[in-house]
C-alpha cells in the first residue's frame, strides 16, 4: 500500500534536501537582491510576466481504493479492470510574474482538470467493502481531479544564459472518484472521495537560453507526507523547449509527468480534506503544446 510513496521518496527527499541548502543560501543572498535590483532589465532574457495556454496530451496509469472501518482496503486498476480511457487530451494555464526590478523573486500558477468516465465489463470478482461483485456485472467508473498549483521561488542563479531558482508551493487537488455496479441482483453505488486536499511541495525552476531566442525550460514539484491517518507524495515534472520568435509571443513543446498518491486512513483525520478512507494512486506522462505571451 506504501510502495508508490516509498518509491518516490527517494527522489523526492534530493529535492527536499537541495531546497534545505537552498534555504541557506538564500539568508547570504538577501543583501544581493537589493544591490541586483539596480541591474538593467534589458541586459536579461528574462521576462517580467507571461502566461501559456495549451492543450495536454497525456497517458495514464491510475488505481483507486475504496475502505471502510479505517482499512483503505485492496486497489482497483483503473483502466484495465475499471474501464477508464487511458488516453486524455486537456487545456492547461499556466501563468508567471517577477516583482521586482532584479526578476529574481517568481510567481507561478497553472491550472489543469483531468476529467475521466469508464464503464467496463468486470473481468474477474472484486470485493469492496465486505461486497464481491462477480464476473460479469458492469461497473461505470469516475475519476476527476484537477491541478491547481501556486508558488514561489527566488533565483539563487541568474545571468544572460542561465536562471535557476528554487521555493515553496501549494498544491490544491479537488479529488472525486466512484463506482456503479449492476449486477443480476440489482444497482451499486459506491463513493470513494469528493474532496479537495491541499499538498504543500518544495520547488527547483531552471531556464537556459541556448540561442537568443530558444530557451531549455524545466521545473519539478515534489512532497512526501505521512500525517494523522493521511499519507500523500507528489513529484510533476515539467522540461519543453521555447521560441520566441517576437518580443511578446512564443510557442513551446514538453514533457510532463506527474504522479500523486493520496491515502486516507480515517475518515476523522484532521488533516483537511481527508474525510474519506481509500486511496487514489494516478500517474500520468504527457506531451505538452503551447502559445506564450508574455511582458
Amino acid at each position: 500500500m506504501k510502495k508508490t510513496s516509498m518509491r518516490l521518496f527517494a527522489g523526492i527527499r534530493v529535492c527536499t534536501a537541495a531546497t534545505l541548502l537552498a534555504g541557506a543560501a538564500f539568508v547570504g543572498r538577501a543583501a544581493e537582491d537589493s544591490a541586483t535590483s539596480t541591474e538593467k532589465k534589458d541586459t536579461l532574457p528574462w521576462e517580467k510576466g507571461a502566461v501559456k495556454l495549451g492543450g495536454v496530451y497525456a497517458a495514464f496509469d491510475s488505481k483507486v481504493g475504496f475502505g471502510v472501518n479505517n482499512r483503505t482496503g485492496a486497489t482497483l486498476d483503473g483502466e484495465d479492470l475499471l474501464g477508464l480511457d487511458d488516453h486524455l487530451t486537456v487545456f492547461r494555464a499556466d501563468a508567471m510574474y517577477r516583482p521586482g526590478k532584479s526578476l529574481r523573486n517568481q510567481l507561478d500558477f497553472t491550472y489543469a482538470s483531468y476529467d475521466r468516465d469508464g464503464s467496463a465489463t468486470l473481468s474477474k470478482a472484486i470485493n469492496i467493502r465486505g461486497t464481491t461483485y462477480p464476473v460479469g456485472a458492469r461497473v461505470d467508473s469516475t475519476l476527476n481531479f484537477d491541478i491547481i498549483r501556486g508558488t514561489y521561488s527566488y533565483a539563487l542563479l541568474q545571468t544572460e544564459r542561465i536562471r535557476v531558482a528554487v521555493g515553496l508551493g501549494i498544491y490544491a487537488i479537488p479529488l472525486e472518484y466512484g463506482l456503479k455496479i449492476q449486477t443480476g441482483g440489482g444497482r451499486s453505488s459506491i463513493n470513494g472521495a469528493d474532496t479537495v486536499l491541499p499538498v504543500p511541495a518544495v520547488a527547483l525552476r531552471g531556464e537556459f537560453q541556448v540561442l537568443p531566442k530558444l530557451f531549455l525550460n524545466a521545473g519539478i514539484d515534489g512532497m512526501y507526507l505521512d500525517i494523522d491517518d493521511f499519507q500523500g507524495s507528489l513529484l510533476d515534472v515539467n522540461v519543453g523547449v521555447e521560441y520566441r520568435p517576437w518580443k511578446y509571443v512564443g510557442f513551446g513543446v514538453g514533457y510532463n509527468f506527474l504522479s500523486i498518491y493520496l491515502e486516507a486512513q480515517n475518515s476523522g483525520s484532521s488533516y483537511p480534506g481527508a474525510d474519506f478512507v481509500g486511496t487514489a494512486d494516478v500517474r500520468f506522462s504527457g506531451v505538452l503544446v503551447y502559445g506564450k505571451f508574455s511582458f
